[in-house]
This record gives structure tokens, sequence and C-alpha cells, in this order.
């Protein structure tokens, strides 16, 4: 599985692979945010990433 994440200030994406990716919405501090969390042969890390820097998401299978 693949998600690109395109952000505003940047015309390539930010790609993220794994066998899982979660995508949530979060909210800090009066603060938008998106977690994305993905997973590799059982390891996971997490990204966080303001919704408002965001402008699209495009998902692959």
């Amino acid at each position: 599985m693949q998600v690109d994440i395109y952000l505003k200030t940047s015309r390539e994406p930010i790609t993220f692979k794994g066998d899982r990716i979660d995508i949530k919405d979060l909210e800090l501090d009066g603060i938008k945010y998106k977690q994305i969390r993905y997973f590799k042969k059982l390891v996971s890390k997490s990204t966080y990433i303001k919704e408002d820097d965001i402008s699209r998401i495009k998902e692959h299978s």
C-alpha cells in the first residue's frame, strides 16, 4: 500500500509505503493534524502533518 501526501508548499508528494497505512484526524492545542501511521514488517512509525498544510491525499493499493 502507498499514500502520497501533497503539501501546499511543494509540488512533490511525501510518499509513505507499508503493509498497512492508517490516516487519523487529531487535534492538539486547537491545531488540527493528520496522523499518518504506517506499518512495515510489524514495525510502525507515525508522522504528524498540519491539516492546513495538506492540499490532497492520494491512496494507492
